[in-house]
């Protein structure tokens, strides 16, 4: 049950609106956790900005941001999030026996190779401690390209984000 109440289309703030329609026409809906913010214009457009971002502009394979998104998502035990980026990391190839060991531990874990364990552990460190071991750091640029490292960062700074919104304002999965 949210905590606050939804502000569910057509009674979100008049700025909001180009925001649901956009969200709308892309997803075919508003999310939930775009909902909760509904009722200020400017949170709800920051929010469908970082989704944007996440979903439509990274250049990181997208199933590398999904580990990184669902390794935050279990670490923070988002059900919100980790109901969602179940489904989009399935969506980018993960086999379901893949997803049951993605989370805390993942970075040990010999199912994933050199770069998932480091894009883990990142994710992982960063999450809990926010800011993520030298170690963990090094790992990560030493496997991955700069721009890559960039995008991995943000998904797990966005995912954050958003469990923190999701969590503390109730958002139920809309499935």
């Amino acid at each position: 049950m949210p905590r606050t109440p939804y502000a569910v289309p057509g009674t979100e703030a008049a700025g909001a609106t180009p925001v649901y329609e956009g969200l709308s026409a892309q997803m075919g809906m508003v999310p939930n956790v775009v909902q909760l913010l509904g009722h200020s214009a400017p949170a709800a457009a920051g929010l469908a900005g970082v989704l944007d971002t996440l979903f439509n502009q990274l250049t990181v394979d997208p199933k590398l941001r999904e580990l990184a998104y669902l390794t935050v998502a279990k670490t923070n035990e988002c059900p919100y999030c980790t109901g969602h980026h179940t489904m989009f990391a399935q969506q980018t190839g993960w086999s379901d026996d893949e997803i049951a060991h993605i989370g805390p531990g993942a970075s040990n874990d010999a199912m994933f190779g050199a770069r998932e364990q480091a894009i883990a552990r990142f994710a992982e460190e960063s999450t809990r401690n926010v800011t993520a071991s030298d170690e963990a750091i090094s790992d990560l640029t030493g496997l991955l390209s700069v721009a890559e490292v960039a995008d991995i960062t943000f998904t797990v700074a966005a995912a954050n984000l958003v469990q923190r919104i999701g969590k503390n304002l109730g958002a139920e999965l809309e499935f």
